[in-house]
Parts: C-alpha cells; sequence; structure tokens
C-alpha cells in the first residue's frame, strides 16, 4: 500500500527567502499611486530543485475586528494572472496582480485598503510512498498612500490597546513595556500588521499597571526598521504620537509632528 505524506509549510514572509525549494519576490505588494499604477507583480522562483510544482493563486479581502484580529474574505475585484500554473524547475513564474475597477474608486477617504494574496501549492500525484513539502504563501497587498506614524495607547482591563489612528498599515516587530527606571515589565516579540484606523490588543496577564504615566511602550515597525540605525521607537501611555516616516527616536507626551523624511515603498 503506497503512504504519502503532505506537510504544508505555511509562510508569512518578512524576508526574501526560500522555503521548500520556492523563493517570493517581493513579500509584500504596494500599489502607493493608483492613479498611475494599476497593477503589481510577484515573481516565484524554483531553487534547486528536480521536480515540477503545481500553484494555485487565490486573493481574499483583507480586514480586521476590533481586536485586530484577521478577517479574509474572497474578491472578485481582484485580477490575478495566471491563477494556476506549473513552475518548472529552477525557472521562475511572474504572477500579475490588479484590479478590474480602477484602483482609485475603492479608496474610501483616501484610507488605505489591503488584500491578502494566497499562493497555494497543489498536491501532486505520487507514485511510491514518500514525504512532500507543500508551500503555502500568504501575501499582503495594500492599495494607498502610506501615512505617517499615528498612535495610541491605552490600558483597559488590564489589557494594551494600540490604536493605529493612521490612514495606512502599521507592521509591529515586537513590542515591550517598561518603566520608568527603563526596567521591561512586559514583552511581546510576535509579529503582526494593524490595518489602518484599527486596534491590536495585548493582554498583560497577571501584571498590574497602577499608574500608566509611569510607563512607556518601546516597539520595533516595518517604519524605523527600513532605517540604517533600526532604533526603535517609544511612547508614553496615555497620549497619541504623531512621527513622519523615516523618523526613529523617543516620543515624549503630546503630539510631536515632524516633517516626512522620504517615501519607504515605492
Amino acid at each position: 500500500m503506497k503512504k504519502i505524506i503532505f506537510i504544508f509549510i505555511t509562510s508569512t514572509l518578512l524576508c526574501i527567502e526560500a522555503f521548500a525549494g520556492v523563493s517570493v519576490m517581493p513579500v509584500q505588494l504596494f500599489i502607493v499611486n493608483p492613479e498611475k499604477q494599476k497593477s503589481t507583480t510577484l515573481t516565484l522562483e524554483s531553487v534547486d530543485e528536480s521536480e515540477k510544482r503545481i500553484f494555485e493563486v487565490k486573493a481574499f479581502k483583507w480586514t480586521q475586528d476590533e481586536r485586530g484580529e484577521n478577517i479574509l474574505e474572497p474578491d472578485n475585484n481582484i485580477m490575478v494572472n495566471p491563477k494556476n500554473f506549473i513552475l518548472q524547475p529552477n525557472k521562475k513564474q511572474t504572477i500579475r496582480v490588479g484590479f478590474i475597477q480602477p484602483p482609485s474608486a475603492l479608496l474610501a477617504n483616501k484610507q488605505e485598503e489591503a488584500w491578502r494574496i494566497i499562493v497555494d501549492e497543489i498536491p501532486p500525484v505520487i507514485k511510491e510512498s514518500s514525504v512532500r513539502f507543500l508551500v503555502n504563501l500568504n501575501l499582503p497587498l495594500f492599495l494607498g498612500k502610506q501615512d505617517d506614524l499615528k498612535l495610541k495607547f491605552d490600558l483597559k482591563d488590564n489589557k494594551l490597546i494600540v490604536q493605529n489612528n493612521a490612514n495606512s498599515h502599521l507592521q509591529i516587530l515586537n513590542l515591550k513595556i517598561v518603566d520608568a527606571n527603563k526596567k521591561e515589565v512586559f514583552k511581546s516579540d510576535t509579529m503582526s500588521y494593524l490595518l489602518a484606523k484599527k486596534n491590536q490588543i495585548y493582554d498583560l496577564d497577571n501584571l498590574k499597571l497602577t499608574n500608566s504615566k509611569n510607563y512607556y511602550v518601546q516597539l520595533n515597525t516595518d517604519k524605523n526598521e527600513k532605517e540604517s540605525n533600526k532604533i526603535g521607537r517609544q511612547f508614553l501611555i496615555g497620549v497619541t504620537a504623531v512621527v513622519g516616516l523615516g523618523i526613529a527616536g523617543v516620543v515624549l507626551p503630546g503630539w510631536i509632528r515632524r516633517r516626512k523624511q522620504g517615501q519607504f515603498y515605492e
């Protein structure tokens, strides 16, 4: 009796890497200027492989609930070409992703919209017993301009609430809370996306913060990760901070505005 074991490797990529013999570039898709750019592309490459692979590509509208949990729904506004393809050994396949209607018509109140492009490997017909790794790639597609960083932090019911008040997404790479003496009292290394105008909630477990004004949030994001020094940002809990793209540093209480010094994504 032939026995086939399929192991699915699901990845939400942060950098260009090869998974089970397949690499993808880029790992994030952007259409920053929908008036001029109607579509974008990604490329899959077979790396050091001896067999072909079959893939299927699907697109889902991506939103988040009040806790920051992801919601994916099928969306017919997205065109993917090709939807199905065979990736030959050590070859490349380019996939174009675009919109049926003008992309600018999908933007409400100049707020960024988001989708997920799912690239699934289809199990092949195996003639003998074997173990086969199947690839599942989950790539974000963002439509709209990148806004300045606008965050607010609140404490409620022993939970830290991170509010993204910007018109575009934020990717939190890690986050921690420190007291006035810079002692770390909470840390999360879980990478998460925070879409425009959405919240992310962190359960502080048994940690009791008696006075929020005595604590700061330090976090690294995809905004300051683009910089060479990669300095984290620090925010006082209970205030709102506005920081221009390309700026890293310490944010003190109140509103702080700094001039934008560059665009991260082209």
